[in-house]
């Protein structure tokens, strides 16, 4: 951090404002500090072009996290021990279903969304619910190993400025206030409670950090057999590959692709046509959560998709960064591009633009 601000000191008119607001501070869990915008000549570098032109398509990777978290310290009686617990079940769906009816909210992401009809009476039948409903690697974006803490992500409509951050986090306290909380059970939230930062690095590693592979379609000639829709096999087949190599990459956490929605749900394969996966997101279309992570990876209009990557925050940004860029450096199918951005992309972009 102590390299960063003094880069950022010496740097300052050259700084790409929303990336490093949001993947730095913000993401850290410090207070943000609005910079200049952004000159034409950089608003043309490609990383930051790229970002901008995900965040159109799929909404704004901006977020504040709330840490629900069981109080170690009490001496409270008949407490939860198990953040799963289903007291603490029913506070966190009422604080998402409030949170959801924000108009500066665009999105919540929690547990909740299977227990919108009640919460189980006892532990073992919540269990089941957020195992028919979540993958394993899903609830450890939720959940930590010892069942102490779960997450809810909250994103803001119009991105992260200053103002944004404190009227966010208002609204959280304010909705936090409200809702009905269990004895030993503790509320935190990024930029307000230091620990929270620690919180999520110690026992969500690589929630903070993330770099996205961007696959686009980009037709060179028309009428040409070029592909022109990322749901087509052969472009999931390529995602496949991609998060394979991806995982090989030392301090990649995880890594998803729209394949893994669709193997998940079609019996680990993918289908040999597009007829064929049109028809199965149809169907999935059905099922919220399904639907929702179908809309994380595959663009409205069919023209984007995605491998989203969770890294760790202590390793080498140069590093990675290369790593990665090897990793997309195969042959993409006819018609197809390829990229990669993100907050250590942008990083190390901004350093070349110094």
């Amino acid at each position: 951090m102590t390299k960063l601000a003094s880069f950022l000191g010496r740097h300052y008119k050259k700084i790409i404002v929303a990336a490093l607001i949001i993947t730095v501070f913000l993401g850290l869990g410090y207070g943000v500090t609005v910079m200049p915008s952004p000159s034409n000549k950089e608003k043309e570098i490609p990383a930051f072009v790229l970002q901008e032109r995900v965040a159109g398509k799929f909404g704004s990777e901006d977020a504040i996290y709330v840490a629900v978290c069981l109080d170690e310290g009490t001496t409270a009686e008949d407490i939860p021990r198990d953040i799963r617990d289903p007291k603490v079940v029913k506070s966190v769906v009422e604080l998402h279903k409030r949170l959801e009816k924000e108009t500066a909210i665009e999105r919540v992401q929690s547990i909740a969304p299977p227990f919108e009809d009640g919460v189980p009476d006892d532990l073992e039948r919540v269990e089941k619910v957020l195992s028919g409903n979540f993958t394993s690697s899903q609830l450890e974006d939720f959940i930590n190993r010892d069942f102490s803490i779960t997450l809810i992500k909250v994103s803001p409509i119009a991105g992260l400025s200053e103002e944004k951050v404190k009227e966010i986090t208002g609204i959280i306290q304010d909705d936090i206030e409200f809702i009905t909380k269990p004895g030993g059970v503790k509320y935190r939230i990024t930029g307000v409670d230091p620990q929270t930062y620690e919180i999520l690095k110690d026992q969500f590693p690589g929630s903070l950090r993330r770099v996205t592979i961007v696959v686009e379609t980009k037709p060179r000639y028309a009428s040409s057999e070029e592909i022109r829709d990322i749901r087509d096999p052969e472009v999931l087949r390529y995602l496949d590959l991609l998060v394979e190599r991806a995982k090989l990459v030392h301090g990649v956490v995880n890594a998803e692709s729209a394949a893994d929605v669709i193997k998940e749900e079609n019996d680990g394969q993918i289908p040999n046509s597009l007829r064929g996966i049109k028809s199965l997101l149809k169907e999935l279309e059905k099922e919220k959560i399904t639907a929702q992570r179908v809309s994380d990876y595959i663009s409205e209009d069919y023209s984007m998709t995605l491998v989203r990557l969770n890294i760790l925050d202590d390793v080498d940004t140069e590093k990675i960064v290369g790593e990665l860029k090897e990793v997309i450096d195969i042959a993409s199918p006819p018609g197809i591009s390829v990229n990669i951005t993100g907050g250590p992309v942008i990083e190390m972009t901004m350093k070349e633009f110094a």
